[in-house]
């Protein structure tokens, strides 16, 4: 009897061994057979997300996307955006952290650019070579049609949506910081979401749409946002006006300084904004309506400047296409750089929301 109670535990261990070993087996094929496809097709980071992870990349891909990737949903103005939909109230930036001293650091240093050429109060850098007369075009009204009832008038995007700032109001940052991140309380899309805010609540309809363009290809990112530009154009026929909202990088100095554009408004620090309107003066135009972007980019630089003097960069006006085609109203913004803080970038997104109401209650129709 002892000898066969022996013999049937040894059984039961040896069928248990088995079981776990199979088990184990197909969870290595079923990995295999799903991740490793994957992987070869996309590379590490599309098999991370296969597997329920992410990872940003040290250096934008430049790759195209997959033509099988679904881009994200966008996300009309109140829903499911970073903030709870109402203006979010003034708070001092947190203080810094101390930098991990296994991380190397370079400093920071504010600036404030100016400059460009005068024009009924403000500034503008034209390298266009168009020869257009800015002072007359800014008495030409932007064929821009809107109304104070609700319907959206005003699209927020941005191309490369997963671009970021400091966390914190530093005169440093660390030298192996990408710069890039997808999450949109961290990235670009939390400065459009203030200036969405601020629009809304004064009265006009806004689309805020979050789709991520620049993640995990850098590459395309142009192409991918007039996709989104143009499923929001026709989801929504009142839309005039398209901002794609940016962050601006200028490079560093010899000894890693890099540079934060800011301006004080009301005692508080923002980071200065800089509006981008451009033209083609092709012979076989792909951009042939350029002057009735170059007229509402001519009032919003006007606006902001008698609001905010001081937060507004000189208007670049350049021979640039960047999806400005895509209507009457298409402008690019760029807000801060890199090394500005989170506080400063969400601050001049607020203003810049400010700037656009002001334009549209001028423009407002009853």
């Amino acid at each position: 009897m002892r000898k066969i109670a022996v013999k049937t535990v040894w059984m039961r261990k040896t069928a248990w061994a088995f079981c776990t070993a199979a088990a184990a087996a197909l969870c290595v094929w079923c990995i295999s057979d799903n991740l490793l496809p994957v992987f070869r097709a996309n590379g590490s980071t599309w098999a991370l997300r296969a597997a329920g992870l992410s990872l940003v990349p040290d250096t934008p891909a430049e790759t195209a996307l997959p033509e099988t990737t679904p881009l994200p949903e966008s996300t009309p103005q109140g829903e499911d955006m970073p903030g709870d939909g109402v203006l979010s109230p003034w708070t001092e930036p947190k203080a810094a952290p101390t930098p991990d001293p296994a991380r190397e650091t370079a400093p920071v240093a504010e600036t404030q650019l100016l400059g460009g050429k005068a024009v009924d109060g403000f500034s503008v850098k034209d390298t266009s070579e168009s020869g257009v007369d800015l002072l007359e075009e800014l008495q030409i009204d932007p064929d821009v049609h809107v109304k104070r009832d609700g319907s959206p008038v005003v699209l927020l995007y941005s191309t490369h949506t997963s671009e970021s700032f400091l966390q914190f109001d530093t005169d440093w940052y660390y030298t192996d910081d990408n710069f890039r991140s997808t999450d949109p309380d961290q990235n670009i899309v939390a400065v459009a979401a203030e200036a969405a805010k601020v629009i809304e609540a004064g009265g006009f309809g806004v689309v805020h749409d979050t789709t991520i363009h620049d993640y995990p290809a850098y590459s395309g990112s142009y192409q991918r946002s007039m996709e989104t530009i143009q499923k929001n154009l026709e989801a929504y026929p009142t839309l005039q006006i398209t901002v794609d909202v940016h962050r601006d990088a200028f490079g560093e100095e010899d000894d890693g300084t890099r540079y934060k554009p800011v301006a004080e408004v009301d005692g508080k620090k923002a980071a200065q904004i800089m509006i981008l309107t451009g033209c083609d003066l092709s012979e076989d135009p792909l951009f042939p309506d350029w002057r009735e972007n170059l007229h509402l980019a001519l009032r919003l630089q006007q606006k902001g400047e008698s609001l905010y003097p001081g937060l507004f960069r000189p208007l670049f006006f350049a021979q640039r296409n960047y999806n400005m085609d895509a209507s009457h109203g298409s402008i690019l913004v760029e807000v801060g750089t890199e090394v500005n803080a989170m506080s400063e970038v969400k601050y001049a997104g607020r203003l810049l929301g400010e700037t656009i109401l002001a334009v549209l209650n001028d423009l407002a129709e009853e």
